[in-house]
């Protein structure tokens, strides 16, 4: 990983590709809810691209909440499951996955049952 974002009690990872258009419609939409959680929730921006082809463009969201990881060899691909992007997988600070999903299912609505819904 690149830049691991601040700890928060929940991270999103995110699996993208910076050329398709759904990834690029979802990042922005997933980045508001980031920050207005701030403490809740931070972000992972995961590629299987290079960084030659993607760094530019994803790096510039980087910042304290927000990381991203470059996946050589889509290891972390493979070890999620992922079979279509953009898709999220929400865990907690204890590493169990919370939610997952395609990722523009992801919204405030989902977080805040999240949220009430803690694991004990």
């Amino acid at each position: 990983m690149d830049l691991q974002p601040d700890a928060a009690e929940y991270t999103c990872m995110l699996f993208y590709h910076s050329k398709s258009p759904q990834c690029q419609k979802c990042l922005p939409r997933i980045k508001q809810i980031v920050n207005k959680h701030e403490d809740k929730l931070n972000l992972i921006i995961a590629t299987k691209e290079d960084y030659g082809k993607a760094g530019v463009s994803l790096t510039e969201h980087l910042d304290d909440k927000i990381g991203v990881a470059f996946d050589d060899g889509g290891r972390t691909f493979i070890a999620y499951g992922v079979r279509f992007i953009p898709f999220c997988v929400i865990y907690d600070k204890k590493g169990y996955a919370v939610w997952c999903g395609h990722a523009k299912s992801f919204d405030e609505k989902v977080f805040d049952r999240i949220l009430t819904h803690k694991r004990k």
